[in-house]
């Protein structure tokens, strides 16, 4: 009996000093690595846990700690750093289980102690695989060998190799923050090695993106070849497997488009130029934006004006109630010259033959002919002589933008938001994610039509055609629209969202961090602007390049002209008749008695 109770008390001591060791390397470990102004989540699930009061003992710092079982209301997306103490591989197997189940986000940094002093049940290469099945790269493992405690990483990307398990031991020496591969817990793939890199995406033509043998071109396919290089990676394209397009989440939950690559593991990330939307934040993660898309309302082009309006297209609405207004008092000073108060008042009668044409030697100065006659009062000349002035410039600026107007294509107004639209009961959509935009509109929500991201540009195309149609795009694709049917489609100036652009990629994957650090560089020195301006610079130089001859002015332009000239013949062959009817045929009664006295 007294032999056993040594047994035990010797198992006991044993046991303490491993356990202590355990605690004191991870101490030291996460007081090396760890960001100590955030809270660290301690774990433990044994029964005799020796280590873990060394380890509080040790790390000063603040800590949640859970024990037995692991409760959500401890686990918060924000936690970012672990410490798990564990009986065998088997015990991290169901904590790590747990913790994804949990979405906890797995890049965080994981320090984890595994007790057993049997190595077949702390196996390092056991935990670095089952670490790698649970995308948890930034790892310290650590176990007893005989009665010392040693730590184990690993780097995924090492020795040419792209999925390199193979644990690599700490050394106490550099206080447990590098190996001979590099940092312990970051920085794993700033490198790939020439690893390949598997993106989706969708052909967005004719300078986003273009895929020509494998190899993207336009804006954001140079911008991802200069990304890939940056990450000495190898680049694997490959387009949506389920769906089309940027991507959307049916109503099953289940995702489309090149998102749904994502999803399911198929792509690495994705590059689509896409605008943020509520279901695509909580179901992926961002990296940081590198451009902005804008999505506007397009409909069709408004209805071209009467081109018989043309000739007072150059005065805006209030410049020809100003015209109206000058003549108007030509008019009314001509009336008021012929009136008694008039006469009486200046005693004139030399000016009456003058008064009796001066709507007529107005018009005529107006249109740039000459008078037979100016006054010769001072005053009078005067008058003249500023509505000389007055017309010449008026004449002048109506000409140089007359040319213009009888050759443009002037349209009647049009919808300005979606509300009018609505109104006028046209339907509306667009991709079935910019649907998320408007769910708290239920008017619009509610009566959205889905357009897949191939119907985009057909059904931009019907719009020109007259189509009766409200469509959700990208403002650059609805100006390559308008470029390529040199028909002006109506934007509204409604804007439906200004996103920035950002590429996907599936809930805590450890490749954001390094990508973000190569886009930021990439961003900050401004490739992403650059090479857009560039390829929509050679779209535009291939469209004006490939454009007609500036069009002749045709009769149909001088409609107006020949209405205001066909009226003027019908105005003074009405007065001609009439006076031909009063001076030769009629005969007033007053006359026939003068002729008779």
């Amino acid at each position: 009996m007294e032999i056993s109770e040594l047994s035990f008390v010797s198992y006991l001591h044993s046991t303490t000093t491993a356990g202590s060791k355990l605690g004191d390397m991870a101490a030291k470990v996460a007081t090396q690595n760890f960001d100590l102004t955030y809270a660290t989540l301690l774990f433990f699930n044994s029964t005799l846990c020796f280590g873990v009061e060394v380890f509080l003992n040790i790390f000063n710092y603040s800590v949640v700690i859970n024990r037995g079982t692991l409760e959500q209301s401890l686990l918060n997306n924000n936690t970012q750093q672990f410490v798990l103490f564990a009986t065998d591989a088997a015990d991290v197997e169901v904590i790590l289980d747990t913790m994804i189940d949990f979405e906890i986000d797995n890049t965080g940094k994981f320090i984890i102690v595994c007790e057993s002093p049997v190595q077949n049940e702390c196996d390092e290469q056991d935990i670095m695989d089952l670490c790698w099945n649970y995308r948890i790269v930034n790892i310290v493992f650590i176990r007893l060998e005989g009665t010392e405690a040693i730590g184990f990483t690993y780097y995924p990307v090492a020795d040419g190799i792209c999925h390199n398990l193979k644990p690599v031991k700490l050394d106490y020496r550099n206080q447990y923050t590098h190996t001979s591969y590099g940092e312990v817990f970051s920085n794993k793939f700033r490198n790939l090695n020439f690893c390949p890199l598997t993106v989706s995406t969708f052909i967005q033509p004719p300078y986003i993106m273009n895929i020509t043998n494998g190899i993207p071109i336009g804006s954001d396919g140079d911008l991802l070849r200069l990304l890939i290089h940056g990450l000495n990676a190898t680049l694997k394209m490959m387009t949506p497997s389920r769906g089309t397009g940027w991507g959307w989440r049916e109503k099953n939950g289940t995702w489309m488009g090149s998102l749904a690559d994502v999803k399911d593991e198929l792509a690495n990330f994705s590059m689509t130029s896409a605008a943020l939307t509520l279901s695509r934040f909580s179901d992926f993660q961002i990296s940081s934006s590198y451009l902005v898309t804008k999505v506007v309302w397009v409909t069709h082009p408004a209805q071209i004006q009467n081109v018989a309006l043309k000739l007072l297209h150059p005065f805006e609405e209030d410049a020809r109630i100003a015209l109206l207004v000058s003549f108007f008092l030509v008019v009314l000073c001509a009336f008021l010259i012929k009136t008694y108060f008039w006469s009486s008042t200046c005693g004139v009668n030399e000016e009456a033959e003058l008064s009796k044409s001066m709507v007529f030697y107005a018009w005529m100065l107006c249109m740039g002919q000459s008078i037979i006659k100016i006054p010769t009062k001072m005053s009078f000349l005067q008058m003249v002589f500023i509505w000389i002035w007055y017309c010449f410039l008026i004449r002048t600026v109506y000409q140089v933008y007359l040319i213009s107007s009888l050759k443009g294509k002037f349209y009647e107004e049009q919808f300005q938001t979606i509300e009018d639209a609505i109104h006028a009961t046209y339907p509306f959509g667009g991709g079935p994610a910019l649907k998320d935009y408007y769910i708290d509109n239920p008017v619009v929500h509610d009566k959205w039509v889905d357009v897949d991201t191939p119907q985009i540009m057909p059904t931009a195309m019907k719009l020109v055609e007259g189509m009766n149609f409200v469509l959700a795009m990208n403002i650059d694709a609805a100006y390559i629209a308008i470029k390529e049917s040199k028909v002006s489609l109506h934007i509204l100036p409604q804007r439906i969202i200004s996103s920035p652009t950002v590429m996907f990629f599936k809930k805590y994957s450890p490749l954001l961090e390094p990508i973000d650090l190569v886009m930021g560089r990439l961003t900050a020195a401004g490739f992403p602007i650059k090479l857009k301006q560039v390829y929509t610079s050679i779209l535009q130089l291939k469209n004006r390049d490939a454009s007609t001859e500036e069009e002749t002015l045709k009769i149909r332009h001088f409609t107006a002209c020949y209405a205001v000239l066909i009226l003027g013949w019908i105005v003074s062959a009405l007065f001609f008749s009439l006076e031909v009817y009063f001076g030769r045929v009629y005969r007033h009664p007053s006359h026939s008695l003068l002729q008779i006295i």
